[in-house]
Protein backbone atom coordinates (compact mmCIF):
# COMPACT_ATOMS: atom_id res chain seq x y z
CA UNK A 1 0.00 0.00 0.00
CA UNK A 2 2.05 3.16 2.35
CA UNK A 3 0.08 1.90 4.07
CA UNK A 4 -2.35 -2.38 4.39
CA UNK A 5 0.66 1.28 3.54
CA UNK A 6 -0.43 -3.04 3.70
CA UNK A 7 0.15 -0.44 3.71
CA UNK A 8 -1.78 0.18 6.60
CA UNK A 9 -1.58 3.79 8.20
CA UNK A 10 -2.60 4.78 11.56
CA UNK A 11 -6.25 4.96 11.79
CA UNK A 12 -7.58 8.36 11.06
CA UNK A 13 -9.57 9.50 14.39
CA UNK A 14 -11.09 13.04 14.39
CA UNK A 15 -13.03 15.46 16.48
CA UNK A 16 -14.05 18.08 15.01
CA UNK A 17 -10.56 19.60 13.80
CA UNK A 18 -7.15 18.72 14.12
CA UNK A 19 -3.95 20.59 13.64
CA UNK A 20 -0.91 18.50 12.04
CA UNK A 21 2.19 18.91 12.70
CA UNK A 22 4.02 16.23 11.83
CA UNK A 23 3.14 12.63 10.30
CA UNK A 24 2.69 10.91 13.51
CA UNK A 25 0.44 13.53 15.19
CA UNK A 26 -2.48 11.59 14.26
CA UNK A 27 -0.66 8.28 16.35
CA UNK A 28 -3.52 8.81 18.59
CA UNK A 29 -6.64 7.17 18.61
CA UNK A 30 -7.73 10.19 20.84
CA UNK A 31 -8.97 13.33 19.06
CA UNK A 32 -6.55 16.21 19.57
CA UNK A 33 -8.17 19.59 18.80
CA UNK A 34 -5.89 23.15 18.17
CA UNK A 35 -6.62 26.46 19.53
CA UNK A 36 -5.75 26.94 15.79
CA UNK A 37 -8.67 25.16 14.31
CA UNK A 38 -12.37 25.67 14.53
CA UNK A 39 -14.83 22.75 15.55
CA UNK A 40 -16.08 23.02 12.12
CA UNK A 41 -14.81 24.33 9.32
CA UNK A 42 -15.99 28.09 8.43
CA UNK A 43 -15.65 27.52 4.68
CA UNK A 44 -18.32 26.09 2.46
CA UNK A 45 -16.72 23.80 -0.57
CA UNK A 46 -18.05 24.13 -3.72
CA UNK A 47 -17.74 21.17 -6.60
CA UNK A 48 -14.77 22.56 -7.92
CA UNK A 49 -12.58 22.70 -4.71
CA UNK A 50 -13.19 18.68 -4.35
CA UNK A 51 -11.48 15.91 -5.78
CA UNK A 52 -12.56 12.46 -6.43
CA UNK A 53 -10.55 9.88 -5.16
CA UNK A 54 -10.27 6.25 -5.34
CA UNK A 55 -8.99 5.18 -1.80
CA UNK A 56 -7.94 1.41 -1.06
CA UNK A 57 -5.39 -0.03 1.07
CA UNK A 58 -2.44 1.68 -1.33
CA UNK A 59 -1.47 4.97 -0.05
CA UNK A 60 -1.94 7.82 -2.01
CA UNK A 61 -0.78 11.61 -1.91
CA UNK A 62 -2.38 14.76 -2.69
CA UNK A 63 -0.90 17.67 -2.85
CA UNK A 64 -2.27 21.25 -2.37
CA UNK A 65 -2.30 24.91 -0.82
CA UNK A 66 -4.89 26.17 1.13
CA UNK A 67 -5.82 29.04 3.69
CA UNK A 68 -8.51 29.88 5.92
CA UNK A 69 -10.57 31.25 3.39
CA UNK A 70 -9.54 28.59 0.19
CA UNK A 71 -10.59 25.21 1.18
CA UNK A 72 -9.41 21.69 -0.61
CA UNK A 73 -11.64 18.77 -0.39
CA UNK A 74 -11.63 14.94 -1.30
CA UNK A 75 -14.42 12.94 -1.81
CA UNK A 76 -13.60 8.77 -1.56
CA UNK A 77 -16.67 5.88 -1.63
CA UNK A 78 -16.20 3.67 1.53
CA UNK A 79 -17.74 0.45 3.00
CA UNK A 80 -18.97 -0.39 6.55
CA UNK A 81 -15.95 -1.47 8.69
CA UNK A 82 -13.24 0.38 6.76
CA UNK A 83 -10.66 3.47 8.56
CA UNK A 84 -9.16 6.02 6.77
CA UNK A 85 -5.60 6.57 7.24
CA UNK A 86 -3.58 9.66 6.97
CA UNK A 87 -0.33 11.46 7.53
CA UNK A 88 0.91 15.18 6.46
CA UNK A 89 4.21 17.13 7.55
CA UNK A 90 1.79 20.87 7.29
CA UNK A 91 0.39 22.68 9.74
CA UNK A 92 -2.98 21.97 8.49
CA UNK A 93 -6.60 21.61 9.59
CA UNK A 94 -8.94 18.30 8.73
CA UNK A 95 -12.51 17.21 9.08
CA UNK A 96 -14.00 14.52 8.00
CA UNK A 97 -17.17 14.20 6.53
CA UNK A 98 -19.68 11.05 6.67
CA UNK A 99 -21.93 10.22 4.13
CA UNK A 100 -24.90 11.72 6.18
CA UNK A 101 -22.85 15.21 6.45
CA UNK A 102 -22.09 14.50 10.25
CA UNK A 103 -18.23 15.08 11.44
CA UNK A 104 -16.44 11.96 11.91
CA UNK A 105 -16.13 11.48 15.78
CA UNK A 106 -13.97 7.93 15.66
CA UNK A 107 -11.70 5.99 13.51
CA UNK A 108 -13.97 3.45 12.23
CA UNK A 109 -16.17 4.55 8.97
CA UNK A 110 -19.38 3.11 9.83
CA UNK A 111 -21.49 3.91 7.00
CA UNK A 112 -21.75 2.95 3.35
CA UNK A 113 -21.28 5.94 0.94
CA UNK A 114 -19.37 8.84 -0.01
CA UNK A 115 -17.38 10.98 2.66
CA UNK A 116 -15.51 13.97 1.82
CA UNK A 117 -12.03 15.15 3.64
CA UNK A 118 -12.01 19.27 3.67
CA UNK A 119 -8.85 20.84 4.53
CA UNK A 120 -8.21 24.29 5.18
CA UNK A 121 -4.82 26.28 7.33
CA UNK A 122 -5.37 27.61 10.54
CA UNK A 123 -3.90 30.81 9.37
CA UNK A 124 -2.39 32.45 6.46
CA UNK A 125 -1.41 30.30 3.62
CA UNK A 126 -0.32 26.13 3.52
CA UNK A 127 1.41 24.32 1.11
CA UNK A 128 0.57 20.40 2.18
CA UNK A 129 1.47 16.51 0.95
CA UNK A 130 -1.44 14.73 2.24
CA UNK A 131 -1.10 10.88 2.27
CA UNK A 132 -4.18 9.07 2.54
CA UNK A 133 -5.51 5.18 2.38
CA UNK A 134 -8.12 2.65 3.65
CA UNK A 135 -7.79 -0.27 5.36
CA UNK A 136 -10.14 -3.01 6.91
CA UNK A 137 -10.47 -3.13 10.63
CA UNK A 138 -9.34 -6.63 10.98
CA UNK A 139 -7.04 -8.40 8.96
CA UNK A 140 -5.25 -11.73 9.66
CA UNK A 141 -2.94 -12.38 6.26
CA UNK A 142 0.18 -12.88 7.27
CA UNK A 143 0.97 -13.85 3.20
CA UNK A 144 4.14 -11.09 2.08
CA UNK A 145 3.07 -9.88 -0.77
CA UNK A 146 4.36 -6.74 -1.18
CA UNK A 147 4.30 -3.33 -2.85
CA UNK A 148 5.58 -0.31 -2.70
CA UNK A 149 3.62 0.18 0.27
CA UNK A 150 3.57 -3.14 1.40
CA UNK A 151 6.66 -5.62 2.47
CA UNK A 152 7.00 -8.87 4.33
CA UNK A 153 7.61 -7.59 7.53
CA UNK A 154 4.14 -5.68 8.14
CA UNK A 155 1.80 -5.82 10.84
CA UNK A 156 -1.84 -5.81 10.79
CA UNK A 157 -1.88 -5.03 14.72
CA UNK A 158 -1.90 -1.65 14.84
CA UNK A 159 -4.96 -0.97 17.20
CA UNK A 160 -3.20 -2.73 20.03
CA UNK A 161 0.30 -1.56 19.53
CA UNK A 162 -1.25 2.18 19.71
CA UNK A 163 -2.60 1.61 22.90
CA UNK A 164 0.43 0.18 24.74
CA UNK A 165 2.71 3.14 23.26
CA UNK A 166 0.49 5.54 24.51
CA UNK A 167 -0.04 4.36 27.91
CA UNK A 168 3.86 3.51 27.99
CA UNK A 169 4.41 7.31 27.84
CA UNK A 170 3.88 7.15 31.49
CA UNK A 171 6.33 4.39 32.34
CA UNK A 172 9.38 4.23 34.07
CA UNK A 173 12.18 4.80 31.59
CA UNK A 174 14.21 1.65 29.80
CA UNK A 175 17.93 1.38 29.44
CA UNK A 176 17.93 1.34 25.75
CA UNK A 177 19.24 4.13 24.36
CA UNK A 178 18.06 6.47 20.94
CA UNK A 179 20.97 5.25 19.48
CA UNK A 180 20.54 1.56 19.96
CA UNK A 181 17.35 1.26 18.93
CA UNK A 182 18.92 3.02 15.54
CA UNK A 183 21.63 0.66 15.30
CA UNK A 184 19.15 -2.60 16.18
CA UNK A 185 16.81 -1.16 13.35
CA UNK A 186 19.89 -0.66 10.95
CA UNK A 187 21.16 -4.58 11.59
CA UNK A 188 17.52 -5.40 10.65
CA UNK A 189 17.32 -3.66 7.23
CA UNK A 190 21.06 -5.19 6.51
CA UNK A 191 20.12 -8.66 7.54
CA UNK A 192 16.52 -8.91 5.19
CA UNK A 193 18.46 -10.12 2.30
CA UNK A 194 18.99 -13.00 4.37
CA UNK A 195 16.19 -13.46 5.87
CA UNK A 196 13.50 -13.35 3.09
CA UNK A 197 15.82 -14.60 0.96
CA UNK A 198 18.14 -18.26 0.69
CA UNK A 199 19.22 -19.02 3.47
CA UNK A 200 15.90 -17.92 4.77
CA UNK A 201 18.24 -17.40 7.99
CA UNK A 202 15.93 -17.97 11.11
CA UNK A 203 18.50 -18.12 13.29
CA UNK A 204 19.33 -14.17 12.31
CA UNK A 205 16.24 -13.66 12.58
CA UNK A 206 15.81 -14.78 15.89
CA UNK A 207 19.28 -12.48 16.78
CA UNK A 208 17.74 -9.60 16.14
CA UNK A 209 13.42 -10.25 16.74
CA UNK A 210 10.98 -11.75 18.87
CA UNK A 211 7.37 -11.53 19.89
CA UNK A 212 4.60 -10.83 16.92
CA UNK A 213 8.08 -9.73 14.33
CA UNK A 214 9.10 -13.32 14.72
CA UNK A 215 6.60 -14.82 14.50
CA UNK A 216 4.72 -13.11 11.47
CA UNK A 217 7.92 -13.56 9.55
CA UNK A 218 9.57 -17.10 11.15
CA UNK A 219 6.49 -18.66 12.71
CA UNK A 220 4.67 -21.00 11.58
CA UNK A 221 2.92 -20.00 8.20
CA UNK A 222 4.48 -16.58 8.34
CA UNK A 223 6.78 -14.73 5.58
CA UNK A 224 9.76 -17.25 5.64
CA UNK A 225 7.49 -20.17 5.01
CA UNK A 226 5.17 -18.84 2.32
CA UNK A 227 8.15 -17.49 0.19
CA UNK A 228 9.77 -20.94 0.49
CA UNK A 229 6.36 -22.91 -0.15
CA UNK A 230 5.65 -21.40 -3.59
CA UNK A 231 9.46 -20.76 -4.11
CA UNK A 232 10.09 -16.71 -4.15
CA UNK A 233 12.79 -14.54 -2.36
CA UNK A 234 13.20 -10.78 -2.16
CA UNK A 235 16.48 -8.70 -3.44
CA UNK A 236 17.04 -5.30 -2.11
CA UNK A 237 18.26 -3.03 -3.82
CA UNK A 238 18.61 -0.06 -1.42
CA UNK A 239 17.54 0.17 2.25
CA UNK A 240 18.21 3.46 4.01
CA UNK A 241 16.36 5.21 6.68
CA UNK A 242 16.51 8.51 6.24
CA UNK A 243 15.33 10.38 9.19
CA UNK A 244 13.95 9.80 12.61
CA UNK A 245 10.69 11.01 13.48
CA UNK A 246 10.68 10.06 17.51
CA UNK A 247 11.82 7.99 20.43
CA UNK A 248 10.69 6.95 23.61
CA UNK A 249 12.28 4.83 26.05
CA UNK A 250 9.73 4.15 28.47
CA UNK A 251 7.35 1.79 29.52
CA UNK A 252 6.83 -2.28 28.50
CA UNK A 253 7.64 -1.54 24.87
CA UNK A 254 10.19 1.98 23.74
CA UNK A 255 10.13 2.69 20.36
CA UNK A 256 11.72 4.37 17.42
CA UNK A 257 9.86 6.19 14.59
CA UNK A 258 11.56 6.67 11.39
CA UNK A 259 11.41 7.30 7.70
CA UNK A 260 12.86 4.57 5.69
CA UNK A 261 13.31 4.30 1.47
CA UNK A 262 13.69 0.85 0.15
CA UNK A 263 13.73 -0.65 -3.43
CA UNK A 264 13.14 -4.59 -3.46
CA UNK A 265 12.09 -6.79 -5.56
CA UNK A 266 9.42 -10.20 -5.36
CA UNK A 267 11.30 -12.60 -7.72
CA UNK A 268 9.45 -15.68 -8.81
CA UNK A 269 10.15 -18.52 -11.13
CA UNK A 270 8.85 -16.15 -13.86
CA UNK A 271 11.29 -13.40 -12.81
CA UNK A 272 11.01 -10.16 -11.27
CA UNK A 273 6.75 -9.77 -10.04
CA UNK A 274 6.61 -6.06 -11.43
CA UNK A 275 3.26 -5.58 -9.41
CA UNK A 276 4.91 -6.54 -6.03
CA UNK A 277 8.35 -4.68 -6.67
CA UNK A 278 9.38 -0.99 -6.71
CA UNK A 279 11.00 1.72 -4.50
CA UNK A 280 8.88 2.96 -1.68
CA UNK A 281 9.32 5.65 1.50
CA UNK A 282 7.38 4.59 4.30
CA UNK A 283 6.96 5.77 7.77
CA UNK A 284 7.86 2.82 9.90
CA UNK A 285 7.63 2.72 14.41
CA UNK A 286 9.47 -0.52 15.84
CA UNK A 287 8.92 -1.49 19.19
CA UNK A 288 11.58 -3.20 21.70
CA UNK A 289 11.61 -5.93 24.36
CA UNK A 290 14.48 -7.21 26.19
CA UNK A 291 14.57 -10.74 26.04
CA UNK A 292 17.92 -12.55 28.72
CA UNK A 293 19.05 -9.42 28.63
CA UNK A 294 19.45 -8.85 24.91
CA UNK A 295 17.14 -5.57 23.44
CA UNK A 296 14.74 -7.16 20.17
CA UNK A 297 12.76 -5.61 18.07
CA UNK A 298 8.91 -6.99 19.47
CA UNK A 299 7.34 -5.20 16.76
CA UNK A 300 6.73 -2.77 14.03
CA UNK A 301 4.06 -1.19 12.18
CA UNK A 302 3.35 1.49 9.30
CA UNK A 303 2.54 4.95 10.57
Amino acid sequence: MFKKIIVYSTCLSIIGCQAIENPLANVSSNAISSSGCAEKPIVSLSGKDVETVALNESTITKSGQVSASKNIGYTFTATTGQKLSYSTDADICIWVFTPDNEILKGGELSKNGKYIIQVAAPQGAKTFDLKMSLGLLETASSTPTESPTNNPENTSENNNSQSSLENDNLQPENDISQEQALELVQKWYAAKPRIFAPPFDRDLLNELATGKLYQRVGGEGGSIDWLQKYNRYYTYNKSAITNIMGFSSSGSRPYIKVRVVEELYLQGEKGIDKTNSGEYKIDYIYFFTKENGTWKIYNNENI
